[in-house]
């Protein structure tokens, strides 16, 4: 169960795609009028969204409490408001909570009511399972079971890094992606001033539901900088492999902010299962994965991204798809679902 539309977030679409030959899985969530996902095995129950905030929440809570009184060996749900009404009108379901993140909203009041209400809420659950570590320490939970994230393999090719192609593939909300552009700008200026040919390059693939990627546009034009940027939207995972396969560095710019610093980033994986090193932001999960000889450690501003540039750029000769990807294996969706999702599932339901 959960608020989002079917395989449209990753973490559930990617549990539901390496399982679904183990279990016999149904999913319930909203309808948002995106285009639909289908995964071989997974049966989708799909809830309206018409209607004002109110009834449309009632109307999915009740979608839920009709599905679980069906019987089912195991209910396992993402947090969102209202959950813990399912807990009380279902006590004798078999139900695993699952959160995989804190309130990342800018306005700290906003998300000081967010955590409370969520922190309130998991009372009613025994059974609560989180991303990391970190996350259950800030949530002052006792109990609980850890479910990693991971990510895809996008690329199988052995890189050349002779040219400096930069991937940004994630939400611009709230993630300062214009400080990258003013940072690889400054990089691109290096080389106008010399006046020395560069065939540097920087994707941006992501959207936001603010003005971000308006900004980031503008940005673009007044500055010339069509030729060297491409900003090429929201693109679902299933159309992303042309950009892995085309671009060698990864970019995974979280702000150093401490409602960001556990959540692990699914973008960080993608890059390095994909054979790509990454400039990376110091969150303390971003410092747990990036480790010597997958990318370098940068602060969140425009001025240490230009510097990750030059240090990705120093370190090149240095760098070797093959082994990036061989030594971030573990990381691979397969494997985390394999590993840690189905044993636990399997264990909950002896």
């Amino acid at each position: 169960m959960a608020s989002d539309q079917f395989g449209y977030s990753t973490t559930l679409l990617k549990y539901c795609q390496y399982s679904a030959s183990i279990f016999d899985i149904t999913y319930i969530g909203w309808d948002y009028n995106a285009p639909k996902i289908e995964v071989d095995g997974v049966k989708v129950k799909y809830v309206s969204r018409k209607s004002h905030l109110i009834i449309r929440n009632f109307r999915l809570l009740y979608a839920f409490h009709k599905e679980i009184n069906k019987g089912y060996d195991i209910v396992f749900t993402t947090y969102f408001r209202g959950i813990s009404l399912i807990r009380l009108l279902n006590p004798k379901s078999n139900m695993l909570i699952y959160v995989d993140t804190l309130g990342v909203m800018f306005n700290q009041t906003k998300r000081n009511i967010y955590d409370f209400v969520l922190k309130q809420e998991l009372l009613f659950f025994n059974q609560v399972a989180v991303i990391s570590e970190g996350l259950a320490h800030r949530m002052n939970l006792n109990r609980y079971e850890i479910l990693p994230i991971g990510g895809e393999c996008f690329s199988r090719n052995s890189k050349s890094f002779d040219e400096i192609n930069l991937l940004y593939v994630g939400t611009l909300k709230n993630r300062n992606i214009l400080d990258c552009v003013k940072g690889f700008h400054r990089y691109i200026k290096n080389y106008r001033q010399k006046e020395i040919e560069i065939s540097a390059r920087f994707a941006i693939v992501g959207d936001s539901p603010d003005q971000e990627l308006v900004e980031i546009k503008k940005y673009i034009q007044v500055n010339s900088l069509e030729a060297y940027i491409n900003t090429a939207g929201y693109i679902h995972q299933n159309a992303l492999k042309p950009f892995f396969e085309n671009y060698n560095i990864g970019v995974s710019y979280i702000p150093n902010r401490s409602y960001y610093q556990y959540q692990p980033p699914t973008k960080t994986y993608e890059y390095l299962i994909s054979g790509l090193p990454v400039i990376a932001t110091s969150t303390y999960e971003n410092k747990n994965i990036v480790k010597p000889g997958l990318g370098v450690i940068i602060e969140d501003t425009a001025e240490s991204f230009f510097e990750g540039i030059l240090k990705i750029n120093e370190q090149k000769s240095a760098f070797n798809s093959d082994i990036i990807r061989n030594k971030c294996s573990d990381y691979k969706w397969q494997s985390v679902v394999t590993n840690k999702f189905v044993p636990l599932i399997q264990k909950m339901v002896q």
